[in-house]
């Protein structure tokens, strides 16, 4: 259930290799990623997590890894920032009405039930964050290839 997923993507290739690797550097350094390995063919960048679900969704790939086949641009993106969230998505809410639920069970406030009512609708909502997370995530990754694929060496 927490296993980080694995998203592969590819496209052909419109453009120049060494244009769409420098469009793939300057995304990814301008969002806090390490680049690994930069070679004629190939693109491995470690990226520095999400947090939140508000930072750009491309943060939610921890490792990216491009690859150009002849005339085929690869992409396969590790989506560890996604499983850290779903982490949080699904475990969190349940622990925070678990720990307002015992202090009032062993008080004897006749309230106690309310926080189970206040968890019941996590069930629900977590997963549907979840996914949308990893939709996001994998439609950020997409679309960076998508901008590599047609990037054009520039004029000198």
């Amino acid at each position: 259930m927490f296993k980080a997923k694995l998203h592969e993507y590819s496209t052909s290739l419109h453009g120049d290799a060494a244009a769409a690797f420098d469009v793939a550097r300057t995304a990814l350094l301008s969002l806090g990623f390490e680049i690994l390995r930069d070679s004629d063919g190939e693109l491995r960048a470690k990226g520095p997590g999400m947090q939140s679900n508000r930072q750009p969704a491309l943060l939610g790939a921890s490792e990216l890894h491009f690859q150009i086949n002849g005339s085929t641009l690869v992409v396969r993106a590790t989506l560890g920032g996604v499983r850290t969230m779903k982490m949080f998505l699904y475990l969190f809410p349940p622990a925070l009405a678990l720990s307002f639920t015992i202090p009032m069970a062993f008080s004897g406030q006749g309230s106690w039930w309310a926080c189970f009512a206040w968890a019941a609708p996590w069930l629900l909502l977590s997963p549907w964050m979840a996914a949308a997370l990893e939709r996001g995530t994998s439609r950020a990754v997409d679309r960076l290839v998508d901008g590599m694929a047609g990037a054009r060496a520039r004029a000198a």
